[in-house]
């Protein structure tokens, strides 16, 4: 039985389609690109001002990054784009395509529904988990993701083309050739365009909340943190080398408002918890040891004894969802700064003169670390420092103006460490888990740090000052 022709013809008549029907479809195909791309555009730029994390750090995509991200929501966008156009280019198939032919039915569903399940699935997992996800944290996923992005828009670029590859028979390799390349060329052109102007609002983020390149440290305290009982501030060097100071509001002060503006905090802090009240910084690795101790010395003048130094570990989630730092007291150091104001140092007692100490190990923190004379690499200060942490030893560090934060930390840092691990090895009970509370595991650590303490004092000597 031979059925007749229009039941399976599947042949496309291009000269049926009108030229104004043609130039229709393909300005609506292109003015849904630039629609769907502007809507990624700006709900990416939406969530990326957004803060994901407790330091609330401004999320500044790097220009190679943002050209990907451009790159792969152009390519959505005119996926979608040209389903949209078949679909209007089909939509009257009588001078056309059969309209008995069963392709035709098959074309149009499958391109009206490749952007909505798609758009589905990307909703549901993407926007979550996703790629999409990449531009919205600053999670380094990049590595992971990449290939698997351009894969993505090439399975949906073949998708789209798996019906029209049947009705063309001549040629046709050769037609999807061209058609590629030229969806390559519109998608690039469509990424140069930003419908945001991002760079101001990186300006803006970054004046109000600077990123600080914290210095890096393997030692971090694990003693769990209130976080309401804490003040947090950023140290930052302007152009004109002047220390800038932000809190934890974004707001920027000068030194001298330090003390006021800690003094405030302490209004709506009970006095038996006063004690607790920490102030924790974040500076610049390459930051000038004296900017630090300049701000050190107006919390010695309110009898603010707790800080923390905010730094840096190679773990991936330390950037943004976890404060990793090193809790330290603040002694009566021997501050060699000019300051602006006189510092009134409160009447508090003096430990290293209620204590007699057997021994005193000096600490000259340079470029190579020197403990009682003798130079030390940084990778043996921490074996180093194990014997030197006993209940009557007191531990000098002696440094000058020209050191930088980081250097500070490395030794700090590694005083901590061996501290930490000789009261490791003799540790006998574990709290279940960081948050926990057990006044057996409290004691046995007080015991602990009786034995193996921490005592520290510092000299800071001017840069022209002689030793």
């Amino acid at each position: 039985m031979k059925f007749n022709r229009r039941f399976f013809d599947s042949s496309v008549n291009f000269r049926n389609i009108s030229n104004e029907r043609f130039v229709l479809s393909f300005a609506i195909g292109l003015a849904s690109a630039y629609t769907i791309y502007a809507f990624f555009y700006v709900l990416r730029e939406s969530f990326r001002v957004m803060s994901f994390g407790f330091e609330n750090f401004p999320n500044i995509l790097s220009e190679s990054d943002r050209n990907f991200y451009n790159i792969f929501f152009a390519g959505l966008s005119f996926i979608f784009a040209n389903s949209i156009f078949i679909n209007l280019l089909f939509s009257k198939p009588q001078q056309v395509v059969s309209p008995l032919n069963p392709k035709r039915k098959r074309i149009l569903n499958d391109q009206i529904f490749l952007s909505f399940n798609f758009s589905y699935w990307f909703t549901k997992i993407g926007l979550v988990f996703g790629v999409f996800s990449m531009c919205c944290m600053d999670f380094n996923f990049l590595p992971y993701f990449k290939f698997s992005s351009y894969l993505l828009l090439g399975v949906l670029y073949l998708e789209s083309w798996k019906n029209l590859s049947c009705i063309f028979k001549k040629n046709r390799f050769k037609i999807q050739l061209l058609h590629l390349l030229f969806m390559m060329l519109l998608v690039f052109g469509l990424s140069r365009i930003n419908i945001i102007d991002y760079k101001a609002i990186d300006t803006l983020s970054i004046s109000q909340n600077p990123i600080i390149d914290l210095p890096h440290s393997d030692f971090y305290s694990h003693e769990m943190i209130q976080y309401d009982w804490e003040v947090s501030f950023k140290l930052q060097l302007n152009e004109n080398n002047d220390l800038e100071i932000f809190t934890e509001n974004k707001n920027k002060i000068a030194l001298e408002d330090v003390a006021s503006f800690i003094t405030e905090r302490r209004i709506f802090i009970r006095e038996e918890l006063m004690p607790f009240l920490a102030v924790r910084i974040s500076a610049s690795k390459n930051m000038s040891i004296k900017y630090i101790k300049m701000f050190e010395a107006e919390l010695y003048g309110i009898n603010q004894r707790k800080i923390i130094y905010d730094v840096y570990n190679d773990n991936l989630m330390t950037p943004r969802f976890e404060k990793m730092g090193i809790d330290k007291m603040i002694t009566e150091s021997f501050f060699e700064i000019k300051l602006k104001k006189d510092i009134p140092i409160p009447p508090v007692p003096n430990y290293t003169e209620n204590y007699q100490f057997n021994d005193t190990v000096n600490v000259s923190i340079q470029k190579m670390v020197r403990i009682n004379g003798e130079e030390i690499s940084k990778d043996k200060l921490v074996d180093k420092f194990k014997n030197y942490i006993k209940p009557k030893t007191l531990v000098l560090y002696t440094y000058n103006e020209d050191i930088v934060y980081q250097d500070y930390i490395t030794v700090l840092s590694s005083h901590f460490a061996a501290a930490n691990r000789l009261r490791e090895n003799e540790q006998t009970i574990l709290r279940a888990h960081e948050y926990g509370y057990n006044e057996s595991f409290r004691k046995e650590q007080t015991i602990l740090k009786v034995k193996y303490p921490i005592i520290i004092k510092e000299n800071l000597i001017k840069k022209d000052a002689k030793r």
